[in-house]
């Protein structure tokens, strides 16, 4: 297996209907960005609220993407020709924390994470970072995978997979009235948080 050494996030908007979207994502364009020998994982997620029809495709790399990335142009397959997606925004950062756990549950939730850390701060708080996934690993069934990239000398993004909610809730201490809480927040000056329902049965890994 190859080493992962970037973290690509695409944020895009449904062309047309979400639903044949949907379909093209998880039959076409998932398989087919895992088939690539640069790509160790590829997660895809939806909030699917009739307000929000945002799509991510949050993808682990073991070279740097050249030219036209292959998510990118995987976006243009002829199932979506008609009613093509809008891409919103495209993030690529160096991978500083990457682990994967096997579970009996499927992943169902994806949180993307973006920080700002206060001046001098990005070492420490990818360490904490690093010790909090194990030891949640450890305790915490509901992690599946965590991958943290980080941009610059203050900006990091981190996505992780999860099997439901209340897993999320444990690890960060957030609940369904607070949930965009994180318990490394001593260290940061801003930071949003989205949370996304990956594709039930989109593949994740080659």
């Amino acid at each position: 297996m190859p080493i992962a050494r970037f973290l690509r996030i695409v944020t895009f908007q449904p062309g047309g209907l979400e639903a044949p979207l949907d379909v093209v994502l998880r039959e076409a364009i998932v398989p087919r960005l895992l088939e690539r020998d640069e790509i160790v994982d590829a997660w895809i997620g939806r909030h699917g609220s009739p307000s929000d029809r945002t799509r991510v495709v949050a993808s682990t790399w073991s070279e740097e993407p050249g030219g036209q990335a292959a998510d990118l142009a995987a976006l243009h397959d002829p199932g979506l020709a008609e009613h093509p997606p809008t891409i919103d925004s495209v993030e690529q950062l160096g991978l500083a924390v990457n682990a994967r756990f096997e579970r009996s549950e499927p992943a169902r939730v994806l949180r993307v994470f973006h920080g700002i850390v206060r001046p001098g701060e990005l070492d420490a708080y990818v360490g904490e970072a690093r010790r909090g996934m194990a030891a949640d690993a450890a305790v915490n069934e509901g992690l599946i995978a965590l991958m943290l990239g980080t941009e610059g000398s203050d900006s990091f993004v981190t996505v992780s997979a999860w099997t439901d909610w209340s897993a999320i809730e444990e690890a960060t201490g957030g609940n369904t009235r607070r949930p965009f809480a994180t318990r490394n927040s001593a260290r940061l000056a801003s930071f949003r948080v989205a949370h996304f329902e990956i594709l039930p049965e989109a593949p994740t890994r080659r």
